[in-house]
């Protein structure tokens, strides 16, 4: 056998079993977004890499037109595929992909239907010689005008493709472009090859084609499955993650450790860079402390030895769930709680003798007291906006900056707070609710023109809260919830009235005793405290299945 055609043999035998591969690796991540369409394409590929194969080592005429008409059955599928896959990759809407998958059904069914008739009008291709290209011998074509009608029909997909593609990239976040420029290249690669073919340019006439998709494969490989991990939170990552006093960790389905925020590198610091994936296992194995991550607690708590001083930690792993139930990784959030324990242990030694320092604690609790829910559900909506819609998801993750801010960074030695400050947590918590309810929740605030003025910290977002949670969303069509401020001669009266379920007489008696606290967010400890500073405390009113109501009054 002629040496040229011996290596071309090889290079096409070794490629057929790369995409074998390729596709055993992407048949296991199956659920990532263009997997399947992916595997589809490889699948294409061997049959034309086969082909081709064929067709190089013929050594008559009629058994290289066998294997070229086998060839072009792959051929209008693949740039078929190359388009679907794009579109799926790049999240384009279900009814939108759903169009494109029929609309783009006309390339390969139109490709066919003139390659296999080309034997009646000769419009495809008029001639084909079977020549030696010094080599071995090739099949050379004589292409007509339908053939470049075909070539720019392929074009066209194609160009599809890179338009979400760069659409993608513009879109994206720092951390996921690498993927998007990943897919660009991958797509360019062929259809150089495509061109040379056309102009019967390519070298020594061989079809090069067969060997850069396989290339072109490995590099999706890349874009598909190693950087989809960040695609729950792009701009999270960048904003809410990097900056957050809370520790959250990044991981894989394969357990490794992808990414690691500031707070995280701070307290390990072999964390730094992550030039390299790091195993969870070896991170648990470093640090003993957190190995009950593998021991089936999802929640625990622990201590370190910082510089001499002892710290209190809270870590939780939860996976990170898309909207369409698809598990892409776990997150690791670890929270110092030193604060906490600590004041629970001084109010558990001075809760007889310190009313004053015990409140101050006990605001201090309620505001550390976020649940991960909440957060990591929140993260899950940014993810799912930042490709649809970034300017709200942008939005959102400013609410949520706001909103952690509030609840954890705040000043411990004083109750106190101004309206102001209180009515922005109010629309903060609200607005990322309604990013993530929609139109089921409807809010809105009627307020007097007041002086600026001190209230209680955390009186009223947990008092809008509680009609959220415990109201307006148990019913399946929402409802409404008005903050009313009033001001009433030397007094203000505030009002937070919703249209839920309502909650019975019993309830509210069991609220108010601070029996019951579980089914209400501090409603006890709301009503103690404004006792304590306004002599009367929380009116609550309500009727089964048509709203509640909860007021109080402070004085100027």
């Amino acid at each position: 056998m002629n040496t040229v055609r011996l290596i071309l043999t090889l290079i096409l035998a070794a490629s057929i079993l790369c995409a074998m591969l390729l596709i055993q690796y992407a048949y296991k991540r199956r659920s990532m977004p263009g997997a399947k369409y992916f595997i589809l394409l490889l699948i294409s590929a061997i049959v034309y890499n086969g082909a081709y194969l064929g067709e190089i080592n013929s050594n008559n005429i009629s058994t290289a037109m066998f294997w070229f008409h086998i060839q072009h059955i792959p051929i209008p599928i693949q740039h078929y595929l190359w388009m679907v896959m794009s579109l799926e990759y790049s999240k384009v809407q279900g009814k939108y992909l759903k169009l494109a998958k029929y609309l783009g059904l006309y390339h390969p069914i139109v490709y066919m239907l003139i390659y296999f008739t080309n034997d009646f009008h000769k419009l495809y291709i008029s001639k084909y010689s079977f020549i030696s290209n010094g080599h071995f011998p090739v099949l050379f074509t004589t292409k007509e005008s339908l053939y470049i009608l075909m070539v720019a029909s392929g074009t066209l997909l194609g160009v599809v493709s890179m338009v979400f593609y760069v659409r993608g990239l513009i879109k994206s976040s720092r951390l996921h472009q690498n993927s998007y420029i990943i897919m660009i290249i991958a797509s360019i690669f062929p259809w150089i090859t495509v061109y040379l073919n056309a102009s019967d340019t390519n070298f020594l006439g061989i079809d090069y084609f067969p060997v850069l998709s396989i290339i072109s494969g490995c590099l999706y490989i890349l874009g598909i499955f190693k950087f989809k991990i960040f695609n729950t939170i792009p701009i999270a990552t960048e904003i809410v993650f990097r900056q957050s006093k809370e520790g959250v960790l990044l991981i894989d389905l394969d357990d490794q450790i992808i990414d690691a925020n500031d707070a995280v590198v701070e307290l390990y610091p072999e964390l730094k860079g992550l030039s390299s994936k790091y195993c969870l296992g070896k991170f648990v194995k470093d640090n003993p402390e957190i190995k009950r991550i593998y021991e089936g607690q999802t929640v625990f708590q622990y201590s370190l030895n910082i510089q001499g001083s002892e710290r209190y930690y809270s870590a939780e792993v939860a996976k990170i769930v898309l909207e369409d139930g698809l598990e892409i990784g776990k997150i690791l959030t670890i929270n110092d709680i030193t604060i906490h324990i600590e004041n629970q242990r001084m109010l558990e030694q001075i809760a007889a003798t310190a009313i004053d320092k015990a409140e101050t604690s006990e605001i201090s609790f309620l505001q550390a007291q976020i649940n991960p829910h909440f957060l990591n559900n929140t993260l899950s909506v940014i993810g799912s906006m930042v490709t649809r819609d970034p300017h709200g998801a942008k939005e959102l993750i400013g609410n949520l900056g706001e909103y952690l801010a509030n609840r954890c960074y705040f000043d411990s030695t004083s109750p106190m707070v101004l309206l102001d400050q209180e009515l922005d947590a109010v629309n903060t918590y609200v607005a990322i609710e309604k990013a993530r309810f929609g139109d089921r929740l409807r809010f809105q605030i009627v307020c007097d023109k007041v002086s600026k003025i001190n209230i209680p910290r955390l009186i009223l977002q947990p008092l809008v809260e509680n009609s959220i949670k415990h109201g307006i969303l148990k019913r399946a069509e929402g409802g409404n919830i008005c903050l009313s401020i009033v001001k009433e001669g030397c007094r203000i009266f505030f009002e937070v009235r919703d249209d839920g379920v309502g909650i019975s007489e019993e309830m509210i008696h069991r609220l108010m005793l601070g029996g019951k606290e579980n089914i209400g967010i501090g409603i006890y400890n709301i009503h103690r405290r404004l006792v304590k500073h306004y002599g009367e405390g929380l009116q609550i009113e309500s009727i089964k299945g048509k709203g509640t109501t909860v007021s109080f009054y402070i004085n100027i």
